[in-house]
């Protein structure tokens, strides 16, 4: 081969590789760009979501379903007794106490005092906790404040009326 030849066919060659480096820089630099998306906007819209609907519509009507059987095996908070709960009941009641009845909890039952005045009962500490403010209710005898959502921690305790009162009860207890 002649030296003519070599270096024709070294130039092609080179040719060749700087034309791939550049149509392989411009694809780079397009690709997931706004003209040259990665996915479609009709494979999300026609495909992704139609099945995302599906899947999480299925698993949802399926959890629906399991709560709403909890919630009637649960006798919907039917009452058992005088002034007793069911635990499990996810709705608030309203329950009215005379002076001087108190409202004996079991663990995480909530308490929110709406008319008249009650204080904290129980043996042992901390008797509430005021989720409204952040505060440990420690001792007996504390004044509720209105409106503010308190939570039992020990069964046991609870709250006297001081007065005739209206609180929103959500968990078990008994009225005493």
């Amino acid at each position: 081969m002649t030296t003519k030849k070599k270096l024709l066919i070294g130039l092609a060659a080179l040719i060749l590789c700087a034309a791939s480096a550049g149509v392989g820089a411009i694809a780079a630099t397009t690709a997931g760009s706004e003209s040259d998306p990665l996915v479609t906007l009709s494979y999300l819209e026609e495909t992704v979501v139609p099945r995302m609907r599906e899947e999480l519509g299925g698993a949802l009507d399926e959890k629906a379903a399991e709560i709403g059987e909890k919630l009637a095996g649960s006798a919907g908070g039917a009452q058992l007794a005088e002034g007793s709960k069911v635990d499990g009941d996810l709705r608030f009641s309203v329950v009215s106490l005379s002076s001087g009845q108190t409202l004996s909890c079991s663990v995480g039952t909530e308490i929110m005092l709406r008319i008249g005045t009650a204080v904290s009962f129980g043996s042992s500490n901390p008797r509430l906790i005021d989720e409204t403010s952040g505060a440990s209710v420690s001792q007996a005898g504390v004044e509720l404040a209105k409106d503010h959502m308190y939570i039992v921690t020990i069964k046991g305790n609870g709250i006297k009326a001081t007065s005739n009162v209206k609180v929103l009860v959500r968990g078990s207890y008994t009225v005493g």
